[in-house]
């Protein structure tokens, strides 16, 4: 379905009480409209909301009830306003979180001398902006998102969904600009979080899946009678019904997709438990092709616990190949960690012992090379989580104690400095106190505990003879 702008109610233009058009704003119910923070130029002042999606509405006075101006690196930029008399709406617009390069959107602003607004197509790009929270617009040849956009909603050429709301144009370039889109809106206004449509169906999640920017070719590929997708409507290049065969000509049927594309491809088994040999189709077609880097979706009509662990277990040769890297990484995590402990043992003591590097374990996993047995190869995957858990809270209970014994430090020389110095020259029970915290602290390795008790007697002592 194809949505045809100015259908909407909830579109807000928003002008200065003297009458200067701001920007735009999505309004989303009776009483909240959403629109960017610098579009308001004084958040303590009102503002006037006219409601263009209602001719006829009379527009309503707001105030700022939720501030998240753009910080130093432009993050943020957002505002709830409350309007101080509910507007009428006759359908609020569904948030949704928007799907990536290519998808149309259309968005209406106001900009000079066009107050009446000004409609705008545009294809969505991939992420940008501050902390990657925007995402790039490309607009139609000869419109241009631009001064007086900012606030406007960015809604859904298929469905009519908002997917966030335009935030800034590029003007030494034609046609670019950017939105806010609606995960970042919820993360920094979580009130809104209730707001946002559920997750798409199958169906969309499928066509969104073989959506425009993805490379490679698209293949649906209907195992059984009464797929699940049964309203998938043109879903991707090509669709094959191999309802029937065996799973040596569903083999062939896959591999002469393959063979016609030779970046990596994306699958659709439908009503896979309803193949001639569904197990088999599992073990022998579909996992391949997920272990050799492909996309796929799988559909069951009922869940099969059995199809489920086939699956999602990858074969013994594609567990050895992660288990190889997994060795890789946990092996440079317990070097990093003994670094870490040399470094802190010279100046702290007790420290928790550093793990073992893991080479015996390496050695292990390359013999299986030769001869995987399963249990084998199950207790060096285990082995391999272990060192790599007990390396990194190791490591993070290094930095804790060297954190405590630099807070330590500081602690007693802020104390000193600030307000103990003389005061501990004159006291002979200060002075005591002072010159053990400090011989504790500077004599490597130091005794942490010891240490930290006498700091905590010397600072007690500080505030009783005050």
């Amino acid at each position: 379905m194809r949505v045809e702008p100015g259908e909407e109610t909830w579109w807000v233009r928003i002008r200065q009480a003297g009458g200067e058009v701001l920007g735009a704003g999505v309004l989303l119910d009776q009483k909240t409209v959403l629109t960017c923070a610098h579009v308001i130029p004084d958040r303590a002042e009102e503002v006037m909301a006219e409601f263009v999606g209602q001719p006829g509405a009379r527009p309503g006075t707001a105030k700022v009830v939720s501030w998240v101006p753009a910080d130093d690196d432009q993050r943020g930029d957002l505002a709830l306003l409350d309007l101080a008399s509910p507007a009428p709406l006759e359908g609020r617009p569904v948030l949704r979180r928007p799907s990536l390069w290519g998808r149309e959107v259309y968005t209406r602003g106001f900009p000079s001398l066009l107050d009446d607004g000004l409609w705008v197509r545009a294809r969505l790009g991939g992420r940008a902006g501050p902390g990657g929270e925007w995402i790039q617009m490309d607009a139609e040849p000869y419109r241009e998102i631009r001064r007086g956009f900012s606030g406007a909603p960015v809604v859904d050429g298929r469905t009519g969904d908002v997917l966030g709301v335009v935030v800034s144009e590029f003007p030494g370039l034609a046609g670019l600009a950017w939105m806010i889109p609606v995960e970042t809106i919820v993360h920094h206004l979580p009130a809104l979080a209730g707001m946002v449509a559920d997750s798409p169906s199958f169906t969309d999640q499928i066509r969104e899946f073989f959506g425009p920017g993805r490379s490679g070719g698209a293949m649906v590929v209907v195992t059984g009678d009464a797929p699940v997708s049964t309203s998938l409507a043109e879903p991707a290049r090509h669709e094959e019904d191999v309802s029937g065969m065996s799973v040596a000509e569903v083999s062939r049927q896959v591999h002469r997709a393959l063979e016609r594309h030779s970046e990596r491809q994306m699958f659709v088994f439908d009503a896979v438990d309803a193949a001639d040999d569904p197990e088999t189709l599992a073990q022998e077609v579909i996992r391949p092709l997920t272990e050799a880097g492909h996309q796929v979706i799988t559909g069951l009509r009922q869940e099969s616990a059995r199809l489920r662990r086939i699956l999602d277990q990858p074969s013994v040769a594609r567990r050895l190949e992660v288990l190889d890297v997994r060795v890789t990484e946990a092996r440079a995590a317990a070097r990093a960690t003994r670094t870490r402990h040399r470094g802190v043992a010279r100046l702290v003591t007790p420290v928790p012992d550093w793990p073992d590097d893991g080479p015996a374990l390496q050695l292990r996993v390359r013999g299986l090379r030769g001869n995987p047995t399963l249990p084998d190869l199950e207790e060096c995957e285990s082995e391999t989580r272990e060192l790599l858990r007990k390396s990194t809270e190791t490591h993070r209970e290094l930095d804790r104690i060297h954190d405590e014994y630099k807070s330590l430090k500081s602690l007693l020389r802020a104390y000193h400095l600030g307000s103990g110095v003389e005061r501990s020259e004159r006291d002979r029970i200060l002075a005591e106190r002072y010159t053990r915290a400090h011989h504790l602290l500077f004599t490597l390795p130091c005794d942490l505990a010891a240490a930290s008790e006498a700091v905590d007697h010397y600072i007690r002592a500080l505030k009783e003879n005050r």
